[in-house]
């Protein structure tokens, strides 16, 4: 599954650009961790139904509260992971 393809699955792609762009040093690893959910939640029916009001709520958390907020798309993983 590509990047794209992740993002469409989990129903977040209008933050392609945001989450490509997100880390200040240009690395790209954070990038894995939303192939990774994709393919965990590619047979979990549910999954877009609860995670693409999740995320946005995560997202909107770290724009108010963050010193960095674009940080937030590297962490989503570990973010979701503490969260469950």
């Amino acid at each position: 599954m590509t990047f794209d393809e992740a993002l469409i699955h989990l129903g977040i792609e209008k933050y392609t650009d945001r989450i490509w762009r997100s880390n200040s040093h240009g690395e790209l690893f954070h990038l894995q961790q939303y192939c990774k959910l994709a393919e965990i939640f590619k047979d979990d029916a549910t999954a877009k139904l609860w995670f693409l009001p999740w995320f946005e709520a995560v997202v909107e958390m770290a724009e108010e509260s963050w010193d960095r907020p674009e940080s937030v798309f590297q962490h989503i993983g570990k973010i979701l992971y503490k969260s469950i």
